[in-house]
């Protein structure tokens, strides 16, 4: 049962939790997810060949020639995504620490790829209060 909006108001005033789109950066996160904890075996080879074989490869190799600067551009986005991954992982670790230190979650779901979703929820009513 979701609470009362003066309970959720008192939940909050000891946390100071601030209003943030927090659905924007759980679906940021779960699309991440699909790229950095992949199903598939070879998804994950690929990822970690673009990750890290490629650009070791092409340092060992000589000098990169302009045919490499591209595969080189996607292993820079594809860190740039990793960093970005974890933040989200810890804001969501946190998330989750907030939610069920004030009793929730409120609401559930059966499938376990959206729990952050519920997550999400949570932290929007209590910063909406």
């Amino acid at each position: 049962m979701i609470p009362e909006s003066e309970t959720l108001k008192k939940m909050n005033e000891g946390l100071n939790i601030t209003e943030k789109p927090y659905f924007e950066l759980a679906h940021e996160y779960l699309e991440l997810k699909t790229i950095f904890l992949p199903d598939d075996l070879m998804d994950l080879v690929v990822l970690i060949f673009d990750l890290i074989l490629y650009p070791v490869w092409i340092l060992f190799t000589g000098q990169p020639s302009l045919m490499d600067m591209f595969p080189l551009m996607k292993s820079g986005q594809l860190w740039k995504d990793l960093f970005r991954f974890q933040e989200l992982n810890a804001e969501i670790w946190y998330w989750k620490f907030v939610v069920k230190l004030v009793g929730g979650p409120w609401i559930s779901t059966n499938n376990p790829d959206y729990h952050t979703l519920v997550y999400a929820d949570a932290m929007t009513r209590l910063s909406c209060v």
